[in-house]
């Protein structure tokens, strides 16, 4: 048996389709909005890279003692939602969710820090090597505190800023252990919160088609027609 819907209400389909491409819009707006501050934190490190500046200012930093503390403190925010989700605290997404978005973030900060510090060149303030910009454990810092921002936001929103100060701290020691100018920290928060989002984009993406596709499987198709000046979408499926 074969049911045939016809958009038989083809103006009520016209104004549902405007109305969904509407909202889809204004949430391409929304996505685009939050990348200013990333987009801004970037550009900043990278205007102020190598100058005279920063180098003036390194000397505030740096302190007497190394720790080793930012090699572990970069992860902690990641570390903490993906355990809080496993033991039952309800975050945007699946613990599994979690650890996917985490890892796509983790593939696009690598993809983009790594490269730029082969290109740029830059000194280290111990003068250890040429790779200094930007901050690695600053950047995977920043990822790790938007994710644990974004999953704990809706119910936790006193704990999900937690990881900013995390990722603050991280940076900060960085310059203590004279490993790092303040350019590259800047340069690698707006790094690292800018792959997350990417990530989550990505992620949302993927996730829609696995919903658009087990919704719409194998017996049923869509096929598109144009009828009285109206374009309709036409949904044929066997039973």
């Amino acid at each position: 048996m074969i049911l045939f819907f016809n958009s038989f209400f083809c103006c009520t389909n016209a104004q549902f389709t405007s109305e969904h491409l509407a909202l889809k819009n204004n949430n391409h707006s929304l996505k685009k909005k939050s990348f200013v501050i990333p987009v801004c934190l970037i550009a900043s490190g990278a205007i102020l890279s190598n100058s005279q500046i920063v180098k003036d200012v390194q000397h505030n930093f740096v302190g007497n003692k190394k720790t080793t503390i930012d090699n572990y403190l970069q992860f902690a925010p990641a570390g903490i939602i993906i355990g809080l989700e496993t033991i039952g605290l309800k975050g945007k997404h699946k613990p599994i969710q979690t650890a996917m978005i985490f890892t796509m973030s983790n593939v696009i900060l690598n993809a983009i820090a790594q490269p730029v510090k082969h290109i740029t060149k830059i000194n280290r303030p111990d003068n250890s090597d040429y790779k200094s910009f930007p901050s690695g454990h600053t950047t995977e810092a920043f990822a790790s505190a938007e994710l644990m921002r974004i999953e704990l936001n809706g119910n936790c929103p006193w704990l999900s800023f937690t990881g900013y100060l995390m990722a603050a701290t991280t940076g900060y020691l960085r310059m203590y252990n004279n490993k790092h100018w303040i350019s590259d920290v800047i340069a690698a928060a707006g790094i690292g919160i800018g792959s997350t989002k990417l990530a989550l984009m990505f992620f949302d993406k993927i996730a829609d088609h696995r919903k658009f596709k087990k919704h719409i499987n194998g017996n049923s198709m869509i096929l598109p027609s144009y009828q009285q000046n109206q374009i309709c979408l036409n949904w044929i499926k066997r039973f």
